[in-house]
């Protein structure tokens, strides 16, 4: 059997194993967020080129800032496993990328939680797995700097470009989760990220040169990190809360989203 086999026979389980009044419950989150990160770009350039990455080494670091404000719509298959979908807008700002700042863009995403074990006790310890991804993309219009041999020595000289960045973003969470008297339902663990991005630059021609084209690669430059969080519901029936969360070292973010429960 195959693994995608053996994932879908799994899933197929977690979900129908449940008793029947409690499938399918839906429920909906309104969140905003801010993220920051290490990226590392890489790909050839041409003679002359000294900002996109760096000439000796084809290599070149950044900090990505983010600002995010996402939707999310998922149903509770009982208390096993949860499918949710993401739609929102996403910025990202990147100083050393030659000052890049894209505008708000559409994003998607989803993903799917499932809880392995769950405790008898009061406290509902459990312990689940939270697999997600997200994707967008960044335009703006940049100024990178070239320096070439001249008559009268190195002449340096800037070119307009188009840059686009394409972002997929992938999460693996692993973490136990509780019943608490004063934090309701707070929870935590490691992550595991990935970023599969792609950074295209398109010069624009001019009285010297014509159009031009790099493709550089875009992915994370850690992807080890931690992350903690509670939702606290606003009454008994747990019908509406506000989720807060923290997640550090692979990137530094903290996102908070009002949750409705159908």
């Amino acid at each position: 059997m195959t693994f995608a086999r053996r994932t879908l026979a799994t899933f197929l389980f977690l979900c129908f194993s449940v008793p029947y009044p409690s499938l399918a419950s839906p429920y909906i989150e309104f969140g905003v967020g801010v993220t920051t990160r290490d990226v590392v770009e890489e790909g050839l350039t041409e003679a002359g080129e000294t900002t996109l990455v760096d000439p000796a080494t084809g290599v070149q670091k950044g900090n990505a800032d983010s600002t995010r404000v996402l939707a999310e719509i998922g149903w509770n298959f009982g208390d096993r496993v949860q499918l949710y979908g993401n739609v929102g807008g996403v910025d990202l700002k990147i100083d050393e990328f030659d000052d890049f700042n894209g505008d708000f863009d559409l994003a998607l995403g989803g993903g799917v939680k499932v809880n392995w074990y769950t405790s008898p006790s009061p406290s509902r310890l459990s312990v689940f797995t939270d697999f997600g991804a997200l994707t967008f993309n960044a335009e703006d219009t940049i100024s990178t700097r070239f320096v070439l041999d001249g008559a009268a020595g190195p002449e340096s000289f800037f070119r307009v470009a188009d840059e686009k960045i394409r972002w997929t973003e992938y999460t693996l969470k692993l973490g136990v989760s509780m019943v608490h008297p004063i934090l309701d339902r707070p929870y935590g663990g490691i992550r595991l990220s990935k970023i599969d991005g792609s950074d295209t630059v398109t010069f624009r021609p001019n009285e010297m040169f014509e159009t031009a084209r790099r493709k550089l690669d875009l992915e994370e430059d850690d992807n080890f990190g931690l992350f903690a969080g509670t939702t606290l519901f606003f009454d008994p029936q747990e019908k509406a809360g506000l989720n807060l969360e923290l997640n550090l070292i692979d990137e530094f973010s903290f996102n908070a989203a009002f949750r409705f429960n159908f």
